[in-house]
């Protein structure tokens, strides 16, 4: 199977972004830009993020394959590393959301606002990335245990609509991450 220029697009963009945030953070924490508790927490966005990121992997094509394999061994394991780190910068987008719109001294108790925001930035770009690569990168099979959940939506690229697994991991993961953020020290 041949890969057109979109192909090539996503392929590229996937690593460059992720490569540029373990970049930008290493380099935040090497310099003292952020509080150390913010790059634990990137860290620990991309180790929950890797969790059903290898766990769809060894689930296998039954449950999740790719549209194309990309070139130079770039598909399977490293796309889900670098998905993986995708996931830890979604986290700290919905951090930074927090930090924009709501008063300071965050994440040092329990708020619904925060949570709120974490939630709605989860699912909404879970929506949005779906919408977006399920059909050209990716296809989730419907399964009896992965149902469609939402029907194929106008200009996106899947016959078979959005599952209801990858919906259901955006809507506990950062009811997760948020819980962890809580009891990290905040240092700085």
């Amino acid at each position: 199977m041949s890969l057109e220029p979109i192909d090539y697009f996503f392929c590229f963009g996937d690593y460059f972004v992720a490569i540029s945030l373990a970049i930008l953070f290493f380099r935040a924490w090497q310099k003292n830009l952020l509080p150390r508790y913010l790059i634990k927490a990137f860290m620990i966005g991309c180790l929950i993020g890797s969790t059903w990121e290898f766990t769809f992997h060894f689930l296998g094509d039954e449950f999740l394959y790719a549209v194309k394999q990309w070139p130079l061994g770039l598909s399977g394991w490293p796309k889900k590393l670098s998905h993986s780190i995708w996931d830890g910068g979604l986290f700290m987008f919905g951090i930074w959301l927090c930090f924009k719109y709501l008063p300071l001294s965050l994440f040092t108790r329990f708020s619904w606002r925060e949570l709120g925001i974490m939630e709605a930035w989860g699912i909404f770009q879970e929506l949005l990335v779906e919408y977006l690569f399920n059909g050209r990168v990716w296809v989730y099979n419907e399964l009896s245990w992965n149902p469609v959940i939402i029907p194929p939506l106008p200009g996106s690229a899947t016959t078979v609509g959005y599952t209801l697994i990858p919906q259901a991991v955006w809507v506990v993961a950062p009811v997760l991450f948020y819980l962890i953020l809580l009891r990290l020290p905040k240092d700085q």
